[in-house]
């Protein structure tokens, strides 16, 4: 994970992967409810799903710290190891 209010390549490589999954898998739900792949139209759908995924996801990055809190910034180490 990336630092509060930091993004990484890993970052950007995680979200167009959640995106592109978004994606294949809309497609797939589409084929097996209908029994005929998508056309232009669904694949536009498509697309602004994953597009709207993949910024979700990097919001949610950018807001989130190295352990996982979301909107709360690394603390500080102490200066003589005392935890508070």
């Amino acid at each position: 994970m990336s630092k509060f209010l930091t993004l990484n390549l890993r970052d950007l490589l995680h979200g167009t992967f959640v995106a592109f999954l978004t994606v294949f898998l809309a497609a797939v739900l589409k084929v097996t409810e209908t029994g005929t792949f998508p056309i232009l139209a669904d694949l536009k759908g498509f697309a602004y799903a994953g597009a709207t995924t993949a910024v979700s996801y990097l919001i949610k990055n950018i807001f989130q710290n190295q352990i996982g809190q979301l909107f709360i910034p690394e603390s500080k180490k102490p200066l003589n190891g005392d935890i508070n």
